[in-house]
């Protein structure tokens, strides 16, 4: 009896938690964001097969076609549904698909749009987005097969040609540029595409452009090439995204992007006395074709006259912040400042902000915080320095209002944004006397130095009995005085010698140049022994670039590969030492798009760098 009613407790303790996990599963699968989209190519030909798909993520009932008018309806809609259940840290997912297919066929040119299509879905209606569609005459004959219309649906990738032939109509590759024309500082997006009509089995040998006078970013540079189909002067092209770049030129006048160079591996079909191949899908010939791009011209013109005083740079629209992390403090305690620039332009170009601090404050160097998103749109994000200081006498102190100038790209003019004072207010701190307090309130640096000058009242010399030998008077005694004053000038003048030294910052970095390099490069090895790639050769190059910054005294915006290789001929530096410097250059940026091509790899490259530099050390002074 008893072990009746066990068996029937587990038995409905079974089915309970059955019915919570498909209820649990159901919930997860509601609960999930429904989409319904409608997907086409952008651009087929007259005559043209196509596919027309409605995807729902969900299930779906009372499917509602939309009302095509403009194409031949050769089937549809065709629906197929599709589910899976996924586990996932020990929860249970499921998920399910309905497409809704139609094939269609292009009977005459224009630019046609498909209008939504309704299904219903969990009680609620769900409506497609409308999707535009451009026929163009193309060279199709009209009478297009299944087949072939199977092959290209959904954007893909037109069948091999017979004709071995290759001619720039049928494959090339462009760069285009959203702006032409721009002020300095300002940004331009390049798109780097390819473009072909012949069947293409992949790519080797990519060059892409150095973009010398810009700073770049690359916005887009995928690793596997996404196909799309495009209507280029009435000819269906099936296009690849190569890269996508943010540039923004360093310097004005006419600015040119070097060509891209990359060689495709096409694939033509060819005849086979071989009756198995045909059998089998028909033999094919690969067949390497170089293509280069055309350069392109940008015209950069220089910012205005009439800039600011306090002008630094700033190109874009911004806003500007400022406060204090506390005005009532005791002498020798420490206060921060923080300084935020915030908005979209050249915000990494931004330079320390000038503020006009009291007296009788230890500054220190800011600290910056770069908060900047890089994306299509330009430079956006914050910029903030945070300023330190430290009041060393009780009293109080104010801060001037803060200006930042910059140059509105809208309004074709330059701006000043200020802000408001602050007052410090700093007590007396610990050790220090009502007496000290008190002179330092009521004097400034100023009147101290004055008082230097003053004559002092000197009390006459009393006449003491010596009732012992003493070392007054004595070699020694005056030595003891000497000793420690000829050291005191000894450091005065090395001091000295110091400062005059560092007063030529050329001379000072072109000294240091050697030293901050290997710092770099050790940064730059410690990328190599982590295996991460991408930031070991763009550390490298900027090693590379900031040590011939130092070197040669020319800020980086100012430098190419061109004037680097005229600056060291005219420093004497052997044209052989000057390749190795241009192939390692090269190399470089060449590895940071693709590290596996590289001959020798990291280890090689670092190793070239290291010698190279040190050579350029003993040969440029």
């Amino acid at each position: 009896m008893k072990l009746t009613r066990i068996y029937k407790t587990l038995h409905l303790r079974a089915i309970a938690a059955l019915v919570l996990l498909v209820f649990g599963v159901s919930l997860k699968a509601s609960a999930d964001d429904v989409t319904f989209t409608a997907n086409a190519p952008q651009a087929v030909e007259v005559g043209e097969q196509f596919r027309l798909q409605f995807v729902l993520n969900a299930k779906g009932s009372s499917f509602s076609e939309p009302n095509i008018t403009d194409f031949q309806v050769l089937s549809g809609p065709n629906t197929s549904s599709s589910s899976s259940i996924q586990w996932i840290n020990g929860s249970m997912s499921q998920s399910t698909t309905n497409t809704y297919t139609f094939i269609l066929m292009a009977d005459h040119e224009g630019k046609f749009t498909i209008p939504s299509a309704t299904v219903k879905s969990g009680g609620k209606t769900y409506q497609s987005n409308p999707i535009t569609i451009e026929v163009v005459a193309g060279s199709r004959p009209a009478a297009s097969s299944g087949n072939q219309g199977g092959q290209q649906s959904g954007g893909s990738a037109p069948a091999a040609t017979t004709n071995p032939d290759l001619s720039s109509d049928d494959l090339f590759v462009a760069i285009t540029t959203d702006k032409k024309k721009l002020y300095q500082g300002q940004y331009l997006v390049a798109t780097i595409k390819l473009y072909t009509r012949k069947d293409v089995s992949g790519f080797e040998d990519v060059k892409f452009p150095p973009f010398t006078g810009f700073w770049s970013s690359d916005l887009e540079a995928p690793q596997q090439v996404s196909l799309q189909r495009e209507n280029v002067n009435g000819q269906i092209y099936t296009t690849g995204l190569l890269k996508k770049v943010l540039l923004m030129p360093q310097r004005s006048g006419e600015l040119t992007i070097d060509p891209m160079e990359i060689t495709l591996l096409t694939r033509t079909r060819v005849r086979s006395n071989n009756p198995f191949d045909d059998f089998f899908g028909g033999s094919y010939r690969t067949t390497p074709y170089k293509l280069t791009s055309k350069p392109v011209k940008i015209n950069v013109d220089p910012l205005p006259a009439g800039k600011p005083a306090d002008f630094s740079g700033g190109v874009g629209n911004f806003t500007l912040n400022a406060s204090v992390d506390k005005t009532d403090v005791k002498a020798n305690d420490a206060v921060t400042l923080k300084v935020k620039v915030s908005g979209t332009g050249n915000l990494k170009f931004i330079n320390n902000i000038k503020i006009d601090f009291p007296p009788d404050i230890d500054v220190y160097d800011p600290k910056t915080t770069q908060n900047i998103k890089t994306d299509a749109s330009g430079m956006s994000g914050s910029v903030t320095f945070d300023y330190l200081f430290i009041p060393r006498y009780a009293g109080n102190y104010r801060i001037a209002p803060i200006t930042f100038s910059y140059f509105d790209t809208k309004t074709k003019t330059y701006k000043t944004l200020t802000t408001q004072e602050f007052n410090i207010n700093v007590e007396k701190g610990e050790g220090e006397t009502e007496a000290n307090s008190g002179v330092v309130q009521a004097l400034t640096k100023e009147d101290v130095k004055f008082i230097g000058k003053d004559i002092r009242y000197i009390k006459p010399v009393q006449q003491l009995d010596r009732k012992q030998a003493l070392m007054f008077g004595t070699p020694l005694f005056y030595g003891c005085y000497a000793i420690p004053l000829l050291i005191f000038v000894a450091i005065i003048l090395f001091r000295l010698a110091q400062i005059k030294q560092n007063a030529n910052q050329a001379a000072v970095k072109n000294r240091k140049a050697g030293k901050v390099s290997r710092k770099r490069l050790r940064q730059a090895s410690k990328y190599m022994k982590q295996g991460q790639e991408a930031q070991f050769y763009d550390e490298l190059l900027k090693g590379i670039w900031g040590y011939l910054s130092d070197k040669l005294s020319i800020p980086v915006a100012n430098l190419s590969k061109d004037n680097v290789t005229d600056i060291l001929a005219a420093h004497n530096v052997d044209s052989q030492l000057v390749g190795e410097l241009m192939d390692l250059l090269n190399s470089c940026e060449f590895a940071r798009y693709a590290p596996a091509a590289v001959s020798g790899g990291m280890d090689e490259i670092f190793r070239k760098a290291d010698d190279t530099l040190s050579k350029l050390d003993q040969k440029v002074k």
